[in-house]
């Protein structure tokens, strides 16, 4: 009876040991099995094909350790990258080294824990305009065929308007190098060898390192014996110092600071447990820790993703030429980035916290304040606001305005409510000050345009009088001369030679005047004594003055020099005397006298002529309104015209005092020092 009871108890022990027997004896039948290694070809210096055939690469290294240790055989068969996922599904393949980690790749096969870590960069022409990360837009991408990272951040990001598709990370480098492509996010170690061994001159790397990666190794979905292998051997390669051996072997270096998950060490079973139920207990517990240290590296490979995607993001904003920033709903800054400070010169500690209206002028606040009334309609109707570009204008640390735009976008909380508001602005004040400009240019075209056709209204209706009187004329004096009227002939004679003088005068006029506004004609102001030149316009006139028996007096300080320019001065002269004489009845009085008065020579010119009324004088001379007086009549006052803008050359000025029936008196003022 005793046997009996104790036969149940070594039956126990012995199917216990059986077991773990069999656990044994299967793993060392698993470990002794030979596995394809199947992956990219063309990678180095991780995977490749060297010329003479043979697989090299840091992967191909610690397949052939691990191997070593755990008694078990690799068929390495590398090809394209792209066949690589799908061969692991379909099982013609039981391994890929070297894999980058995502979250959506663990669907699809199993991961090992991590081998090492990469960062990638931007690669790109040299002939590349490169500000910043988002100007890459403007340029083209190239990508691989199922690229991981085209989706996941490439997309996210909008750096691309339109891409190129190559086989491999060689054949993207070769397709900027050849000009077929601009730019590629590629593995930043990769990049620099295939540059050094390939030569290329037409490529370099901008911006720094960006979208670092975990490398590791994937199974099968499921093969959870292999997967268990490789990862013992990573760690035991890890712990031994082995794996740094062969990733500095081929001149690998870290990029950054991982945090890996410790690897759990398995307790050894001290205890043998009594009955195949607890066995099946501690199963059960082996694979609840296993499944939670899954979830913890994924957790932790997430939070690690999360922070570089953090850390890339500040880059970019913090080196971008415009001001991205946040406010809450009542326009209050909560995030404002330092390009503000470069711009406006405010701190951002300074901006934090407070309104957008202390920034803006009363215009700007009213538009603002008018948009977001349309906006709260909008929503009542049911529609959400879009993005909305404002241009307004903002104040410095200096007080002075500058014009920004601003691209605005509303953020919703869950409720559906605006929480806030974020954007971007950018200086517009350049391109503001030119568009002023262009308007300004426009008015004064205009304006000129306006002056020339009324000029030549006028030219055109005065000069149609004297040539209407040369014709005429000159068909009467052919009849004069024919019936041998002598007295005719002279008579219709002086009439053409007077119309004829008058048209020579106004064309003289208009071609002065048209040098004038064409800058054809050169200012060139000397020391003149005021004297000479007024006598010498004088004596022009003697002829005419003795045929209307006019009496002209000159009364000009002695010493009286002046800095002016000769030929402009000449033409005021002439056209101011001739219009006196011409005014003034016969018999009558001309005066000229010049003096020094408050440091500026004056000179004055009276008649007794006609005289004008007080609302002729105030359009004399300007070329905007058309008026008819006895002076307009007999000339197109385009001479007097001449004078004002010849006296403003020398940045001095011409009036006219004068009453009707009681002469005039024309004044303009000299400079005495060189201007």
């Amino acid at each position: 009876m005793v046997k009996i009871k104790n036969y149940p108890v070594k039956v126990k022990s012995i199917c216990l040991f059986f077991t773990l027997f069999v656990n044994i004896f299967y793993f060392n039948s698993v470990s002794a099995q030979e596995y394809i290694v199947g992956g990219d070809f063309n990678y180095s210096p991780f995977s490749v094909i060297d010329k003479k055939g043979g697989d090299s690469g840091v992967v191909i290294d610690i397949l052939n350790a691990i191997s070593v240790e755990n008694n078990i055989d690799f068929n390495f068969q590398f090809n394209q990258w792209s066949r690589a996922c799908k061969d692991i599904q379909s099982g013609k393949i039981d391994i890929i080294p070297g894999i980058i980690y995502s979250e959506g790749r663990t669907e699809l096969v199993d991961c090992t824990c991590p081998v090492h870590s990469e960062y990638y960069s931007i690669f790109v022409r040299k002939n590349v305009q490169f500000n910043d990360v988002l100007n890459l837009s403007a340029y083209r991408l190239v990508v691989l065929k199922d690229y991981i990272f085209f989706d996941k951040y490439l997309k996210l990001i909008g750096i691309y308007n339109n891409y190129l598709v190559a086989s491999s990370f060689s054949d993207a480098l070769a397709k900027i190098e050849d000009g077929m492509a601009d730019f590629v996010v590629a593995p930043h170690f990769f990049g620099i060898q295939e540059i050094e061994n390939n030569k290329y001159k037409n490529i370099k790397i901008e911006a720094p390192p960006v979208i670092p990666s975990i490398y590791c190794s994937a199974v099968k979905k499921g093969d959870s014996l292999l997967l268990d292998v490789l990862n013992q051997g990573i760690l035991n390669l890890k712990g031994n110092g082995e794996l740094i051996e062969l990733q500095s072997k081929w001149n690998i270096i870290e990029k950054g600071d991982f945090k890996y998950i410790k690897v759990v060490k398995y307790v050894e079973i001290i205890i043998i447990v009594i009955g195949v139920s607890l066995m099946f207990i501690f199963v059960w517990i082996w694979l609840l820790r296993k499944q939670n240290k899954k979830k913890i590296t994924c957790l932790n490979l997430k939070n690690y993703e999360l922070r570089k995607s953090e850390e890339k993001f500040r880059i970019i904003t913090e080196n971008s030429s415009d001001i991205i920033w946040h406010m809450d709903s009542n326009f209050r800054w909560t995030y404002i980035s330092p390009a503000d400070e470069r711009i406006r010169g405010v701190k951002t500690e300074a901006v934090i916290g407070t309104y957008l209206w202390s920034i803006l002028k009363s215009e700007g606040i009213e538009l603002l304040k008018k948009a977001n009334e349309r906006r709260i309609a909008l929503e009542k109707l049911g529609l959400k606001s879009v993005p909305v570009i404002y241009e307004m204008e903002q104040i410095c640390k200096d007080g002075s305005w500058i014009w920004v735009e601003s691209i605005v976008t509303p953020c919703y909380d869950q409720n559906g409510e605006i929480s806030g508001y974020h954007g971007i602005t950018r200086d517009i004040s350049e391109r503001k000050k030119t568009e002023q400009a262009l308007k300004e240019s426009e008015l004064q075209l205009k304006k000129s345009n306006a002056e020339k056709d009324k000029f030549f209204t006028i030219l055109a209706h005065d000069l149609k009088s004297p040539f209407n009187s040369i014709i005429s004329y000159s068909d009467l004096l052919s009849e004069q001369i024919k019936n041998n009227n002598i007295k005719g002939v002279t008579k219709y004679s002086t009439i053409i030679n007077t119309s004829s003088k008058k048209a020579m005068n106004l064309l003289s006029n208009l071609m002065e005047w048209s040098l004038s506004q064409t800058s054809i004609m050169n200012f060139n102001p000397k020391k003149i004594d005021i004297n000479d030149i007024v006598n010498e316009n004088v004596c022009l006139f003697d002829d005419i003055l003795k045929h209307k028996s006019l009496t002209m007096t000159v009364d000009i300080q002695t010493n009286l020099f002046g800095y002016v320019d000769r030929y402009m001065i000449n033409i005021v002269l002439r056209n101011l005397i001739s219009n006196a004489v011409k005014f003034t009845a016969n018999g009558g009085c001309i005066n000229i006298s010049g003096k020094l008065k408050q440091n500026k020579i004056e000179i004055s010119l009276s008649d007794t002529g006609i005289g004008l009324s007080t609302t002729v004088i105030e359009k004399l001379f300007q070329s905007e309104e058309q008026y008819i007086t006895p002076w307009t009549q007999s000339g197109s006052g385009l001479g007097l015209i001449l004078c004002k803008e010849f006296i403003e050359r020398h940045k001095e000025r011409i009036w006219v005092k004068s009453e009707l029936e009681k002469g005039s008196v024309f004044y303009f003022t000299l400079p005495c020092n060189p201007i």
